[in-house]
Order: C-alpha cells, then structure tokens, then sequence
C-alpha cells in the first residue's frame, strides 16, 4: 500500500488510455453550473474535497467528475457511507439532492487520459490499488499523486479509474486547462433536476438494482 509522497526520481510514463470522440459522459452537479463547466477553485489542502482535486500550488486547474453511466455518477456523487436500514434498504437524504442536478456531455474529439484502470496500469504510475481505494481522510495524499501524474503525463487531459462505488464501471476527471471549450458539448433533453417530485421518480428507477431509494418531496400544505 504505497501511503506514501510520489518518488522523486521515478523516470516512469503513466498509461494512456482513450475516451473516443462521441462517448457520452454524465456528471452530477449544482443546478446553478452548465453541463460543461469545470469547477474552478482548489479543494483545500487537507481538509474535505475529492479524490484527484486540484490543489493551491503551481500547478492549479479546473476540474470536472464525470462516468460514461449515469448511475456511475450518482453513486460516485451522492452515495457514499450510506448504511443499509434492517430492511435492506438504503436511502438518499433530501437534503443531498437540493440543488443537484445530474446532465450529460458528450465528447467531439478523442480525449488522451491517464489509465488507473488495472493493476499494471497503477504500476506505470508508481502506485497501487491504494490510489483508487483510498478512504475520504486519505485524499489530500491523493490529491497530490494526481499533480504528480499530471507533471508525468504532459499529453494527459485528465484521469479514469475504476469506480470503487460502481464496481465494475469507470469513472473520469478531465482537467479543464487540457481540455478545450469545444470538446465536451452539453447534451440537448440530458438534464434532470434531482430535487424535485420527477426527480425522485427517475433516481428510484436508475438506483433501484442497487437498493437505493429517496423519499419524494413533501407536497406543500394548503392554507
């Protein structure tokens, strides 16, 4: 388990992978950000934020979560440390949902990323199932081996690696300074709003193999 700083002396290429032109790529997101848009600020340093953030350095970019399955995103996003109940059953809290909004972009172009998807793909990159496992408190270490895979991979526009929380699916991170405008187009009709009663009903119909449930909202009262 290498719980340890990037080497310093590595001469080490990581794997390319290629997400072609065209694949279709859904993210979960603030209603109040476009389908495309990266997010533009660093997570901080040690506390809080995502696996392969930015963060406050030299090299700072925008970045952006996404899965080629819809259901990817949702569990990568919205499902995380939520216990089944004496039934079997795990539910979404509402108030995760406020505000969310889960769309879709599609790619124009062959997008060059750096592969995490097997175990020699993790040995190209000095690293082991560690990276793609590691637990939330663990991220600020992972976060930095993302900066360092990226200082190693000059021609890399972002990241795939398995989904610990969808197994058997990938998830993505592009890099919005290698990434431009115009290769990532919102999809027309993609967008559903998570929060509200029609929402509730399409999370209950992609989240259900997986024993997932959210409670629709509350009608308002009638004075």
């Amino acid at each position: 388990m290498p719980f340890t700083a990037p080497p310093t002396a590595a001469k080490t290429t990581p794997n390319r992978t290629v997400l072609p032109a065209g694949t279709r790529l859904w993210r979960v997101h603030r209603g109040t950000r476009g389908p495309g848009d990266f997010k533009p600020v660093p997570a901080d340093p040690h506390f809080g934020g995502g696996r392969f953030d930015s963060i406050p350095g030299d090299d700072e970019y925008p970045y952006l979560y996404a899965a080629p399955d819809p259901r990817t995103a949702l569990l990568e996003t919205l499902v995380r440390s939520i216990p089944f109940d004496d039934r079997g059953v795990r539910y979404l809290r509402r108030a995760a949902l406020a505000g969310m909004v889960i769309s879709a972009v599609e790619s124009t172009s062959d997008l060059a990323l750096i592969s995490l998807l097997t175990s020699a793909d993790l040995a190209a990159a000095c690293q082991d199932e560690w990276l793609i496992h590691a637990e939330p408190h663990e991220y600020p270490q992972t976060r930095r081996w993302a900066r360092w895979l990226r200082g190693h991979a000059p021609w890399g526009q972002g990241l795939l690696w398995p989904s610990r929380r969808d197994i058997g699916r990938p998830s993505a991170m592009l890099f919005g300074d290698r990434v431009d405008p115009g290769e990532l187009a919102p999809v027309p009709g993609s967008a559903v709003a998570l929060d509200d009663a029609a929402g509730a009903r399409w999370l209950n119909e992609q989240l259900a193999p997986y024993r997932i449930r959210v409670k629709p909202p509350r009608s308002p009262r009638r004075g």
